[in-house]
């Protein structure tokens, strides 16, 4: 990792992001970098005072940020739309992951993770890692959320390029669900009817499509288990965090179209809304000449 970034809103919530992020940059002894962004929607006056206000905060704190990172960060107070000004920093600063901070349950009362947070998902060039959990020790039980497509390969990729994985391998889940099965409950012949040889055949069928993705993508290596889980996405990732002490999950923010199970940004914006440990999302590969056309 080169350098990360910590976008905060300084709520008492943020500071769990702020913790795992001097972990990693004392980890990794790489630069990083603190930013709040100012909301230009409001009165001039309030901006100028809400600016010097928090540059002195953080300014006033700049003996502790650099003994938890064991390095100083960079300190920016900057003005503009929240979320795409938190964009631009990444690339200005030419970052490599940028952190966030956790939120509230409901929505409702959440607009950082409403607006900001999921606009930034959208929209970020880089991984975004999400912290919901006291940064107490390195990432030990991740969990890689697989839909066989090219995104969910760059997001195992980039993880494992940022340090994020154990050496010992991480946990790979892939989620199916059997057409048939579907269209006979939709049929109305209850889920009792669904011949269990039928979703043992689907079962083996999804394995042997996860073994070929991972030998065509060369991710075996970085994979020390295998979880084939039957149900929709996030009803085999619930499934999952019940069970197992996982404590990141990595997922890519674009998966496949059509009748294959993909991890879209609406199951991302379900994850970050709904589960409680850390997320780090990652975006697809963007062709500047692709886009244009």
């Amino acid at each position: 990792m080169k350098a990360l970034m910590l976008a905060t809103d300084l709520s008492n919530r943020s500071d769990r992001a702020l913790r795992r992020a001097a972990r990693l940059a004392r980890q990794f002894e790489c630069p990083w970098f603190i930013l709040h962004v100012v909301d230009e929607d409001q009165p001039q006056l309030r901006v100028e005072l809400e600016v010097e206000q928090v540059r002195r905060y953080l300014n006033d704190q700049l003996d502790f940020f650099t003994e938890l990172g064991g390095r100083a960060p960079e300190v920016w107070v900057e003005v503009g739309d929240p979320a795409k000004h938190i964009a631009d920093c990444t690339r200005w600063a030419d970052i490599d992951l940028l952190v966030v901070g956790s939120h509230r349950k409901n929505p409702l009362r959440d607009i950082f993770v409403g607006t900001t947070l999921e606009r930034l998902v959208r929209t970020s060039h880089v991984p975004i890692l999400l912290v919901n959990r006291a940064a107490e020790d390195d990432y030990l039980m991740p969990l890689l959320a697989l839909d066989c497509s090219t995104a969910s390969a760059q997001a195992v990729r980039a993880a494992h390029e940022l340090g994020l994985l154990p050496k010992a391998g991480a946990k790979a889940l892939y989620a199916f669900d059997p057409l048939g099965g579907a269209v006979m409950l939709a049929a109305g012949a209850g889920a009792g009817a669904i011949p269990g040889d039928y979703a043992a055949e689907e079962r083996l069928r999804a394995t042997a499509a996860l073994d070929r993705f991972l030998l065509e993508e060369e991710l075996g290596s970085v994979i020390d288990q295998r979880l084939v889980e039957e149900g929709q996405p996030m009803t085999a990732l619930r499934r999952v965090m019940e069970r197992e002490p996982i404590d990141l999950l990595v997922m890519g923010t674009r998966g496949l179209t059509g009748m294959k199970r993909i991890l879209i940004g609406s199951v991302a914006d379900a994850a970050m809304r709904e589960l409680d440990c850390d997320i780090l999302t990652v975006p697809p590969i963007r062709w500047p000449d692709r886009d244009k056309a």
